[in-house]
């Protein structure tokens, strides 16, 4: 494993019946409504789109996040890339 993608907490995400989401790993929230959650972990911003979306729970201690709702997707923002490495101190 990189350097870059190692993580200090683990992470999952466990998707029942497409109606009740768990997510391990977060580490808040960015923004929500009732169509949308978008939370951050060490892997990037999760997205998650649906109908009806209801934040259950969200402990900042555990990094756990439930919600309940008709998902429909679930999306990764890809990590800005590392600065930093030997061709950009090279090119600079």
């Amino acid at each position: 494993m990189t350097e870059g993608m190692q993580t200090a907490v683990p992470n999952s995400i466990v998707l029942e019946d497409r109606k009740r989401l768990t997510v391990e790993g977060v580490k808040d929230i960015a923004g929500y409504d009732d169509e949308t959650v978008t939370a951050k972990t060490d892997l990037g911003d999760l997205t998650v789109r649906g109908a009806g979306l209801k934040i259950l729970k969200m402990s900042v201690d555990t990094g756990e996040l439930m919600i309940e709702g008709s998902i429909t997707e679930l999306a990764y923002a890809d990590l800005p890339e590392e600065s930093g490495g030997f061709w950009s101190r090279m090119f600079r």
